[in-house]
């Protein structure tokens, strides 16, 4: 019989159906051409675990709850809106189905090998299968890479830089995913291609890495013990769950090489004379660039890397420079060298500093609720996009042989000596991209192009 959507559900959680199981049925909102073999097992699972088994089913559901979150962050989740908490219950359920377990007169018993038993619900051989696929293919963290809305996305694994990219048929999670993004999710193989399982766990851009980080503590707890799989897909879990009853705070970006905090600042000076400024730093063995297009100062670094220090830029006015250092200690060194250097060829006219903090407090003071960047004036769209564009040149400028943590601590340019690098390397950039175009939609203005990038790694799309 067929339940109406607010009615009661027939699997007993108490709930009305249009929250419940009515998520995890697939089959009755299909056209017959794109029914699959395996559709409906999620559903006749659950159905048969709530006629056979619904006092085990509930109390493993209370059991996994319990483990992942603590008295008051359940709490939390009881008081979360409807449509949320229906989202919940359908990723624990399937990770029940997949890995969990249930007790039988007494007896611990794995759900999945309970229900593909002889004394399990009468299923077809595709929905057999897919209940036993996943109970074999591990839930991961993976990395956006690649988006195709309404299509397909390509994911990364965000533990195993080696690991191979997959790309996964999705038609509803790849309209609201962006490349950049943290994603918990179990791959699927369907006849010659893959699919995700239909649970997805997606992590903000700030808790992904978190999450990530906690994976390879407990990769290294567990060493190679047994078990490491599913402890992980708990804490997998447990940081997704965290996202709703504790709010991430921002990072402290720092600097990978000092370990400084990164703060954006700019010395301004008057050159007062040009010719000698440019022989000055044309004779420097660590500076690369020219009068027209800024200068560089390039440290050899104990790691073997090679990164900058400083860069000098272009002023607004011809008789002018902007030098731009990324942490305090660059900023103080920088100074001394460069004014030991210029001598009386450069006047310092001001030093401005920025940092997350005093971006705030400067919002927090003029009540701005501007979706610009914090604590900058209103300024003309197309200065403002001059302005950032300078920026991201100046930031990106040696991108290609920095260190960088999302590539295992690879510099872009190691990293795409190999496939799944260099996947990576691109999914980067497509962030880099994405972000710029929301900000510049959010502040009325062009967007900011990073083919720079492309073209300086030697990339095609």
């Amino acid at each position: 019989m067929k339940l109406a959507r607010n009615a009661p559900c027939s699997c007993g959680s108490g709930k009305k159906y249009k929250h419940c199981c009515l998520h995890l049925s697939v089959v009755q909102t299909q056209p017959p051409a794109q029914i699959k073999a395996h559709d409906g097992a999620i559903e006749k699972s659950m159905a048969w675990l709530a006629t056979h088994q619904r006092k085990g089913w509930q109390a493993a559901f209370s059991r996994v709850m319990e483990e992942l979150l603590d008295e008051r962050d359940r709490e939390a989740v009881s008081k979360l809106d409807e449509e949320t908490i229906a989202g919940i219950q359908i990723n624990l359920t399937e990770w029940l189905l997949a890995e969990g377990s249930i007790l039988v007169k007494g007896v611990s018993r794995r759900v999945a090998d309970y229900l593909i038993g002889p004394f399990g619900p009468a299923m077809t051989p595709g929905q057999r299968d897919w209940i036993q696929q996943m109970s074999q293919r591990p839930l991961r963290l993976y990395i956006v890479t690649d988006v195709h809305p309404g299509e397909q996305m390509t994911l990364c694994d965000a533990l195993d830089g080696d690991a191979k990219p997959v790309v996964v048929l999705e038609r509803s999670g790849s309209q609201s995913i962006h490349p950049g993004n943290f994603v918990g999710a179990r791959i699927m193989r369907v006849g010659d291609h893959f699919e995700l399982s239909g649970a997805a766990y997606q992590f903000s851009m700030m808790a992904g890495p978190t999450a990530a980080n906690r994976l390879r503590d407990t990769a290294q707890e567990f060493g190679h013990l047994g078990g490491l799989a599913q402890e992980q897909a708990l804490v997998l879990m447990s940081s997704w769950l965290q996202q709703y009853v504790s709010p991430v705070s921002m990072p402290a970006m720092v600097d990978h090489y000092s370990g400084e905090p990164i703060v954006s600042i700019t010395d301004h000076y008057r050159v007062l004379d040009w010719n000698f400024l440019t022989r000055a730093l044309q004779d420097c063995a660590d500076i690369e660039g020219d009068r027209s297009n800024g200068w560089t100062r390039i440290m050899d670094c104990e790691d073997g890397q090679r990164r900058s220090s400083l860069s000098i830029n272009p002023g607004k006015k011809p008789d002018q420079v902007e030098v731009f250092y990324k942490t305090q200690g660059y900023a103080d060194q920088g100074r001394v060298w460069l004014e030991g250097l210029a001598g009386d060829a450069l006047a310092l006219l001001t030093r401005k500093v920025s940092d997350q903090k005093s971006w705030a407090q400067r919002r927090k003071k003029s009540g701005s609720t501007s979706a610009g960047p914090p604590g900058m004036p209103v300024i003309d769209p197309q200065e403002l996009t001059e302005l950032i564009a300078g920026v991201i040149q100046r930031s990106y400028a040696n991108w290609c042989d920095e260190p960088i943590p999302a590539l295992n601590n690879k510099t872009p340019r190691q990293a795409i000596q190999s496939a799944a690098g260099m996947e990576r390397v691109k999914g980067l950039l497509r962030s880099y991209e994405f972000s710029e175009k929301e900000q510049a939609r959010q502040q009325g203005r062009a967007e900011v192009s990073y083919e720079f990038l492309w073209a300086a790694i030697g990339l095609s799309r």
